[in-house]
């Protein structure tokens, strides 16, 4: 297991949390929605994963109250969890939101990132690695996460864009 040094971190979000999780189900059912579809679709992913299609990937977003709970299996499952008491999984994958887009579309390597603690892993370290290979053969996009069937180069630039702005905005401020 690795544990990472966690950079410091601005004033807590926790007063987000029963908002965000009040809005829990229909941000889950669209991600679960999206999984599946693109499990459909792109089975090659989940078939690399099928040596941990029992483990759970704890996403968290630096600073977020909710993290998200993902099983990457064809019949897949992600769930939105208080970042303070997640329930059980294999491995923890935190960075910032837009570092965590760019590591899921390809935008950011993985290895610098985690070797920089852009990101940091905790947990199954082989399981991450599985994750991390069948993600970069797959080469997808943020379209795919959010499984939108249509406008995805809109989606996908709109989101460069906004990522490429949120750090413009942090540098501006340091």
């Amino acid at each position: 297991m690795i544990r990472a040094t966690r950079h410091a971190s601005p004033p807590s979000a926790d007063w987000l949390a029963e908002p965000m999780m009040v809005m829990r189900a229909p941000v889950e059912q669209v991600l679960k929605r999206a999984l599946r579809r693109l499990a459909r679709r792109r089975p090659n992913p989940f078939e690399r994963l099928a040596e941990h299609d029992q483990s759970t990937f704890l996403i968290v977003p630096a600073n977020w109250p909710v993290a998200f709970a993902l099983t990457a299996r064809v019949d897949g499952d992600v769930r939105v969890v208080r970042t303070r008491s997640p329930g059980k999984f294999t491995a923890r994958i935190e960075g910032r939101i837009e570092d965590l887009l760019d590591l899921f579309d390809g935008t950011l390597d993985a290895d610098s990132a985690f070797f920089s603690r852009t990101i940091q892993v905790e947990g199954d370290t082989g399981a991450v690695l599985a994750l991390h290979n069948a993600l970069e053969a797959a080469e997808l996009s943020v379209a795919d996460l959010v499984g939108a069937p249509v406008g995805g180069a809109l989606i996908n630039h709109a989101s460069r864009t906004a990522r490429r702005a949120a750090r413009r905005m942090r540098s501006e401020a340091a």
